[in-house]
């Protein structure tokens, strides 16, 4: 029976699920708020002052949240993400950074890449996830210090291999092993390991999500996941992901400066009030003008005002009394071509790309984001 389940009413899994899709869109909008003022209280003191260290403190407490919240998603099956196919050579060595500040200078990080790794299709943020929450819990398992070991590998899996996992079907998959020199776990720790909110660590140093989430990313990928660990010997984690059957993507633009606005104006539906000044703040900041209410209604009233003209609909998806799709669909009949830009913490449903027969562009962006996410977008939808 896969971690999670029993036969006794609702899984601890459903529970999750449950309590995450409750507090995901307000815990997003309160996330966000708090990630932006940092930015913009970054950008009024000395660099390396006090108060710069004490404001990056707060922004990264804030986006560990973001993290806790994605990982309540992913565990309640809610989020699927976006797929690409992209190598997960490099996602490994795109984390040094990470692993420099985060896993500390006491432990060693080996990489064994196979050089002709097969491609994986999948969001890599997901992925990622993985890489992660593993490297941490190993770091947590190397108090006095060891060694981290990422390698990876291709590997043809006929039946016999793949008996064990329903659902994973036999092929190319790539191979991912993660193993450490830490203080590995006895046979009844080893057998929860995987468990939703089961930990061996301090109260305030571990939240149990971290391995019941690779697992589940792994699970719902089509993939395999083993954990072999013992006292004193260190734990070794093997995954195996389905490899693609497709050619690799291109790979991402690198990241430039956040796109200014040329004067474009755009009306903000957001019932939020910390957020909409948040939004208003960064587009207007970046040279946009902007109208802002508080929710559908409001923003029917302006649109009907036909002394005025916008540019761009930036609406939250979730709103008391009209849905932000349904404010869309009335929006791109009274404004025939109009773009709207959905943003969302949560929502159960996709907003729809097609909205009518009048539609303009549509696209999407999760909260929390930051500035340069917002703008990027929004340039996307408005055209170079």
């Amino acid at each position: 029976m896969p971690p999670g389940e029993n036969g006794d009413g609702e899984s601890p899994l459903q529970v999750i699920g449950q309590l995450a899709g409750g507090i995901a869109h307000d815990f997003n909008n309160i996330l966000g708020v708090i990630i932006n003022y940092a930015r913009f209280a970054q950008g009024s003191v000395p660099p390396g002052s006090p108060a710069a260290a004490d404001i990056e403190e707060i922004r990264r407490a804030a986006e560990r949240g973001v993290g806790l919240v994605r990982q309540l998603m992913i565990l309640a099956r809610r989020e699927s993400g976006t797929q690409v196919v992209f190598d997960l050579n490099e996602l490994i060595t795109g984390l040094d950074g990470f692993l420099r500040s985060t896993i500390g200078e006491h432990i060693v990080v080996e990489r064994r890449l196979e050089p002709d790794l097969w491609p994986l299709a999948d969001d890599p943020a997901r992925i990622e996830q993985i890489l992660i929450n593993l490297a941490v819990n190993s770091r947590d398992a190397m108090p006095g210090g060891g060694t981290l070991t990422f390698e990876t590998g291709n590997a043809e899996l006929g039946p016999t291999e793949t008996l064990a996992n329903p659902g994973v079907e036999p092929g190319r998959f790539v191979r991912l092993l993660v193993t450490d020199t830490g203080i590995g776990m006895d046979s009844e720790v080893a057998s929860r390991a995987f468990e939703p909110m089961f930990t061996t660590k301090a109260s305030g140093q571990g939240t149990g999500l971290g391995l019941a989430t690779v697992y589940t990313i792994v699970t719902q990928a089509g993939g395999m996941i083993d954990l072999a660990s013992a006292p004193g010997r260190g734990t070794s984690i093997e995954i195996h992901l389905p490899a693609s059957t497709t050619s690799r993507t291109a790979p991402p633009r690198p990241s430039q400066a956040a796109p200014a606005g040329r004067g474009e104006s755009v009306l903000i539906a957001e019932d939020d009030e910390a957020v909409r000044r948040v939004a208003e703040r960064i587009l207007e900041t970046a040279g946009y003008r902007v109208t802002s209410c508080p929710g559908g209604m409001e923003a029917l009233e302006l649109l009907d005002d036909r002394g005025t003209h916008y540019d761009m609909l930036l609406a939250d998806v979730v709103m008391p009394g009209m849905r932000g799709d349904d404010l869309a669909r009335r929006a791109v009949a009274m404004r025939p071509g109009i773009p709207v830009l959905f943003m969302s913490g949560y929502s159960d449903d996709a907003p729809p790309s097609d909205l009518g027969p009048t539609t303009g562009r549509v696209a999407f962006i999760d909260k929390p984001f930051d500035a340069g996410a917002l703008l990027e977008r929004m340039r996307e939808l408005l055209g170079a």
